[in-house]
């Protein structure tokens, strides 16, 4: 029977935590201390947690400050803070500004490794209102040994949550708060080309925050980040530094310098420089390119070509004569589409302009350039014909080139061909006529020969002999 009653004693003990209750008193305003360590040399650093009431089974009812290690990851109020060594396992509970309403009942709880092995204080905490008997403010006192002092906090580490075209999400964690609460954190961050003492972006931020992100920031630019901690000491030394860039987005400016020069009464060409470098969001992949034949009017089927190579001029070929067209261009990058550049309007040239070029040298040197500019951009270009109905949008994607075809590698004067298609369009019809004839011919001398009898032909031994109006003897 004994052995039983000590049995359920040593169960009840152990699950619901044995010890006396030390029962701590102090004034209102004042800073109080309720008293809890544990061997951090024998059991290495430790989870905590502070609740009010008795301890559970497990946890701390009505969690006031719970930690993890040196870190706090829980803190219900401002004025909960622990100023002990935590590394040394002084984990006792400060209380800033005491209040009557702090009085009650308190429970620290030391997650120790195994079963029923954790340990667990109970504290009563008593604040009385202040005496009134004394005119003078009253400094307010401690109500148990001096702490430790009270310096900057620890810097907190700080880590990329998330990072986009214009701006930068970070998160961190707080170090150890200096034996004073924590009051805010304060974030800067620059341009990698900038020191920290010249264009540095700073924000102060809440102490309980421990993520915030960065906006308003350039694409596809390269930033750093640091932070500090502040507490009522100062601020804590530098965080670690984070380096980042952001990602691309389409372009924001047109391609500059957009000209128009007709070559001949076929072929006009086009030229360009790129965006300017802060509006460019990106690596610049290419252009897209459209023209066809102006008109106010109506809209007409337009041709699109995407000039992938780096190239900064291409010849429209095979146009008509004496005919105006009109041009735009986009910068293209891993985003998407830029903004249209100015549409432009060039007719070509006739064929009479043409024959007035100055000297047979000029015009050699023109057709060579032309040769060369037209195999440069043929040859890494695509086009398709569209029926364009509206602008192209900024940004939209233009990774989907299977639409397209390969423009030809060989080119083919349209003077030439068109010359030729007359040639054709002669000799045909004669060369029909001719045969007509010819066979009339032959009809006739067949009809009259075989009347007259005299048309034979005579075969030995699969041999021909001869013409003749009657047979040789065989």
């Amino acid at each position: 029977m004994d052995s039983y009653i000590s049995c359920c004693w040593l169960v009840l003990y152990l699950f619901f935590g044995g010890g006396s209750t030390v029962t701590i008193q102090g004034y209102v305003g004042d800073v109080v201390t309720l008293t809890c360590k544990y061997d951090a040399r024998h059991y290495g650093t430790l989870s905590v947690c502070w609740g009010r009431g008795h301890i559970p089974n497990s946890g701390c009812g009505n969690e006031v400050l719970r930690t993890e290690g040196v870190k706090v990851t829980h803190r219900a109020s401002v004025r909960y803070n622990l100023q002990g060594d935590l590394r040394a396992g002084d984990v006792s509970l400060t209380i800033t500004q005491a209040q009557v309403k702090d009085s009650g009942l308190y429970g620290c709880r030391v997650d120790i490794p195994g079963w029923f092995n954790d340990q667990k204080h109970h504290l009563a905490l008593v604040i009385k209102p202040a005496p009134e008997t004394t005119p003078e403010p009253r400094i307010p006192r401690e109500s148990t040994t001096v702490g430790y002092p009270k310096v900057p906090p620890d810097p907190p580490r700080v880590a990329i949550r998330e990072i986009s075209a214009r701006s930068i999400s970070v998160w961190w964690s707080a170090g150890i708060d200096g034996n004073t609460p924590i009051t805010g954190f304060h974030l800067e961050c620059k341009s990698q080309s900038d020191s920290w003492v010249d264009g540095v972006r700073g924000s102060n931020i809440l102490s309980w925050k421990r993520e915030t992100a960065v906006n308003d920031l350039r694409p596809f630019y390269t930033y750093n980040i640091r932070m500090f901690t502040k507490n009522d000491m100062g601020l804590s030394k530098p965080s670690n530094e984070l380096t980042i860039t952001t990602k691309e987005a389409a372009p924001d400016g047109p391609p500059q310098d957009v000209k128009l020069e007709a070559l001949s009464s076929h072929s006009i060409r086009v030229t360009w420089r790129a965006p300017e470098l802060s509006l460019q969001n990106g690596l610049i992949r290419g252009y897209q390119l459209r023209y066809g034949e102006y008109s106010p009017q109506e809209r007409l089927p337009v041709r699109v070509v995407h000039l992938m190579d780096g190239s900064e001029s291409f010849t429209m070929n095979s146009l008509q004569e004496a005919t105006k067209y009109s041009v735009t261009l986009h910068t293209i990058n891993r985003a998407g589409l830029g903004p249209s550049s100015q549409e432009l309007v060039c007719s070509t040239l006739t064929n009479d302009d043409q024959q007035h070029m100055t000297t047979t040298q000029a015009t050699t040197a023109l057709q060579t350039e032309h040769s060369t500019s037209t195999i440069a951009t043929t040859t890494s270009s695509t086009e398709t014909w569209l029926l364009v109905t509206d602008s192209p949008t900024q940004g939209q994607r233009v990774d989907d080139f299977s639409t397209t075809r390969a423009l030809s590698n060989s080119t083919t004067d349209p003077a030439l061909s068109k010359k030729s298609g007359h040639l054709v369009a002669i000799l045909v019809p004669v060369l029909v006529l001719g045969l007509l004839v010819v066979m009339a011919i032959i009809w006739q001398f067949r009809r009259t020969t075989l009347k007259k009898g005299n048309w034979k032909i005579l075969w030995k031994n699969n041999d021909f002999l001869s013409f003749g109006d009657s047979e040789p003897a065989l």
